[in-house]
């Protein structure tokens, strides 16, 4: 694994910056109705970082908080509407940042990445990666798995056994 550098990261409009010193310990892709909403897609994914190692560089003052549900506390910009972090109340110890308006790799160990709430995914997506996969959150079960086949470079479908020479 390549040597972690700091991360920054800011906004859409600008008004809020960031730089996160540490590795992110865990990447989460959620996909509850929730994040969903608040990210106008599909899922949400999110690097937990130790909260010690995120400075607010510009802007702290154009951070807005939304308690979305009873512990958690979005943090967006009041300019933009970009959602930044998460407190955590179970969580005091990490803050969850939104890797996607970062400008570097959260440098996180890769077999700590998951989907969690899989089971409010919306019904028309498909996840096609391996990565684990959590019915709720990171203590609930896993989702079985079904086999899935890894589709050929050309898009077509495989056929088994021996490919002949033309």
């Amino acid at each position: 694994m390549a040597r972690f550098q700091t991360v920054t990261g800011h906004c859409q409009c600008g008004a809020v910056h960031y730089r996160v010193s540490k590795p992110a310990v865990k990447i989460y892709h959620c996909h509850c109705s929730m994040c969903r909403r608040c990210h106008g897609a599909n899922f949400a994914t999110y690097a937990l970082a130790p909260r010690k190692a995120l400075v607010i560089e510009k802007g702290a003052r154009n951070l807005s908080t939304f308690a979305s549900s009873p512990g958690n506390n979005r943090k967006f910009c009041k300019t933009c509407g970009c959602q930044l972090f998460i407190d955590v109340a179970s969580k005091p110890h990490l803050v969850w940042y939104t890797p996607g308006t970062a400008n570097g790799d959260p440098g996180h160990p890769k077999a700590s990445e998951r989907h969690i709430y899989v089971d409010s995914k919306l019904a028309w997506y498909g996840i096609h990666d391996r990565l684990p996969e959590h019915v709720e959150g990171t203590t609930s079960p896993l989702v079985a798995r079904t086999k899935r086949r890894r589709p050929s470079p050309s898009g077509k479908r495989r056929r088994a056994g021996r490919v002949r020479a033309r």
